[in-house]
């Protein structure tokens, strides 16, 4: 061995999540946690039946079946079969399509897009049983929090994007247990991940930050597939010097802060909030703040908005300022503090119309846009929640503020089932009927009890 080989570590990090993910019973698994899956799992199937009315969709769907012909797995909406990496980066691509999804609070991590396309599509290309597919969605929510917590902030410091790149080993983690690979391989898969995982967030006006779920599953269920074929990868690529952390955020966590700490008994799914807006969930306390004060002035009299924001997220949510106050585009304008609250207190909601189908460039709103602030939040536990506050002063002097330490869907402030319903069925019926929606909800709240999944894939199709 030489002075730079990493010396055996046993048992590595990957070879314990790749023990929890194959070897997680159902019965393990507690009964709150089951059923948020099962909301969870719901929430990110509307959502990409949603972005199939969008122009990113078929771009996606025209660039996937290039890469080869088969029927392994369905593509939600359009119903095409493909190869289950093709389906996978579509569905995954469709999920976090419209930045609706949800989000692990402590790890900022989305965890439920790329585990969703996994899922769904080895599930059916193995024929699995609706509770192999419940449980093997949990294994990958569990360990794609476990990883990005670990670089909690500073993944987003260093222009990575943690959804892109943990999700790629959630991936591979729910892909090897519903191909029923041995830990071994599984093993090996994970160790591969470590040079697949892959996502910057320099995106511009483009469509970039939408394709990182997507290549996660794609990413994830090729290493999985190398890994069952025998290709050795690396069993220390979470705890090695040069493994994914000391790659990513130069720092290799220790034996308290490493991800597989407490495997099977803390549960990071309860941590996952859902998103009632469709904007980033760093806003989403501010939009909060601003419907809570909406009717209590009018905005004619409003002087100046400010809105402490934690300074590290000024960059993503509150700068360059002209963009925020009058965004170009839509993906913009759900990047806007500034924009979103104006949205909040002019219209009253904040939902898909209001940033898709409805003009940007609304007088009403641009003008109380220009009156917004984003200033440093001194008080921000940033990011063991994300806070928001809205402080209106008034022409007279008179000054009305609004708090809100955590936004609504976190696990302090959970939506409640029929609201989550309702979202559902909202973005569902955007592509299929009503009735339809309503019947899709139906099945995934019963998935323990599928055969297969077969009929909830023939329900995901537009008619």
């Amino acid at each position: 061995m030489t002075a730079t080989d990493t010396p055996a570590l046993f048992p590595t990090q990957a070879e314990q999540l790749a023990a929890f993910a194959l070897n997680l019973r159902y019965e393990d698994i507690p009964q709150d946690v089951l059923g948020l899956a099962r909301e969870h799992l719901l929430d990110v199937i509307g959502i990409a039946l949603a972005s199939n009315t969008f122009e990113f969709a078929p771009a996606t769907l025209e660039a996937a079946q290039t890469f080869g012909n088969g029927t392994d797995a369905t593509v939600i909406g359009s119903g095409r079969k493909l190869p289950a990496a093709s389906a996978a980066l579509v569905n995954g691509v469709l999920a976090h399509g419209l930045d609706f999804d949800d989000t692990h609070i402590g790890s900022i991590y989305h965890a439920s897009a790329q585990a969703m396309a996994t899922v769904l599509a080895c599930g059916e290309a193995n024929r699995a049983s609706g509770r192999d597919v419940l449980v093997a969605f949990v294994a990958a929510l569990e360990i794609g929090c476990r990883l990005a917590t670990v670089g909690a902030g500073k993944f987003h410091d260093r222009a990575f994007h943690p959804t892109a790149l943990c999700g790629t080993f959630a991936s591979a983690a729910a892909a090897g247990r519903l191909q029923g690979m041995t830990q071994q391989q599984l093993v090996w898969a994970l160790g591969l991940c470590g040079s697949l995982a892959s996502g910057i967030l320099e995106s511009g006006k483009s469509w970039l930050k939408r394709l990182h779920p997507g290549w996660a599953a794609h990413s994830g269920i090729a290493a999985a597939a190398l890994g069952r074929a025998g290709f050795q990868g690396p069993a220390t690529v979470f705890e090695g010097p040069r493994g994914f952390y000391a790659a990513h955020i130069e720092t290799v966590p220790d034996e308290d802060n490493a991800p597989a700490r407490a495997l099977g008994s803390e549960w990071q799914t309860r941590g996952i909030a859902l998103k009632p807006y469709p904007c980033c969930h760093f806003i989403h306390a501010f939009v909060d703040a601003a419907l809570e004060l909406r009717g209590q002035f009018a905005l004619d009299d409003i002087e100046r908005i400010d809105c402490p924001l934690t300074p590290m997220l000024h960059k993503m949510v509150a700068a360059p300022r002209e963009r925020c106050i009058r965004p170009p585009t839509p993906y913009a304008a759900l990047f806007s503090v500034q924009y979103a609250v104006a949205v909040a207190l002019v219209k009253g909601r904040a939902d898909l119309a209001t940033f898709h189908d409805e003009p940007l460039d609304d007088p009403a709103v641009l003008a109380v846009a220009a009156k917004a602030y984003c200033v440093p939040d001194t008080e921000s536990d940033f990011p063991k929640h994300f806070p928001g506050e809205v402080v209106v002063t008034l022409k007279s002097g008179r000054v009305i503020r609004c708090r809100m330490p955590t936004s609504l869907g976190t696990p302090d402030r959970p939506m409640s089932r029929d609201a989550l319903l309702a979202k559902f069925v909202l973005n569902a019926s955007r592509a299929i009927p009503r009735e339809q929606a309503e019947s899709i909800a139906q099945v995934v709240f019963a998935i323990d009890h599928a055969a297969s999944l077969a009929p909830l894939m023939a329900l995901c199709t537009m008619r």
